[in-house]
């Protein structure tokens, strides 16, 4: 007999699914220190670059420009449209399952059928290549 009660089980890749929710809604934040701003940077840097490929890549070539930027002062409203892309970048970097395994159990077209097909159409996985 059960009593209603939902238990939460926390597995590896939960717990890293969560940690790389957390860093992209850290990603996400405004009016937040300067100091507190590059900590997130840093962190997530530290995480794409267990990986070496183009998405990665790009992801720690924004974020270094973005340390740059708020190294040299630069005014928040110059800095919204690298964080905007750098937001983006790190989203698809999150629903990726070689990233986050987690995220194939979201996906409508399981992540291995979807590359057959674009195989067989000629396209080609750039931006993990």
């Amino acid at each position: 007999k059960t009593d209603g009660r939902v238990t939460e089980v926390h597995t590896p890749f939960t717990i890293r699914a969560k940690e790389l929710m957390d860093l992209y809604k850290g990603l996400k934040m405004k009016s937040i220190s300067t100091d507190e701003r590059l900590d997130i940077l840093l962190n997530t840097k530290w995480t794409v670059k267990e990986w070496d490929c183009n998405l990665t890549r790009e992801i720690v070539d924004l974020i270094d420009r973005e340390a740059n930027m708020l190294d040299r002062g630069r005014p928040e409203k110059s800095l919204e449209g690298l964080r905007q892309r750098l937001a983006n970048l790190f989203l698809q970097f999150i629903e990726y399952p070689l990233f986050n395994p987690e995220a194939a159990r979201f996906q409508k077209i399981p992540y291995e059928i979807s590359e057959l097909a674009n195989q067989e159409n000629g396209a080609t996985k750039s931006k993990f290549n």
